[in-house]
């Protein structure tokens, strides 16, 4: 996991909120496919997490692709990284909520 904090992954995004900031998953955790296992987090969280995670990438992407050139392959690296990012947290954030519907 990615925490630059010390504690778990779960501990850094709660102290965020404690501290009346965003929580980041990206800065916590090295994958969507960790938070998605959190078990220290209730589901509840871990989906709103993974939202607020798919909003962020969506974001970038965005931006990313405003200034996209053609001629740019670093660039080009830069949106596919965002691109997989992207799917890997709508995989996640699907899984969540079909292990919620099977309940």
């Amino acid at each position: 996991m990615a925490s630059t904090l010390s504690g778990s992954p779960a501990d850094c995004v709660q102290s965020d909120a404690a501290a009346e900031r965003a929580p980041n998953p990206r800065r916590h955790y090295s994958g969507p496919e960790d938070l998605m296992d959190d078990v220290e987090l209730d589901r509840g969280a871990r989906e709103q997490l993974l939202l607020q995670w798919k909003d962020e990438v969506n974001a970038e992407l965005a931006a990313e692709a405003e200034g996209m050139s053609a001629s740019d392959p670093i660039r080009a690296e830069a949106e596919a990284r965002l691109a997989s990012e992207a799917r890997r947290v709508s995989d996640a954030l699907a899984a969540l909520q079909a292990e919620r519907s099977s309940i």
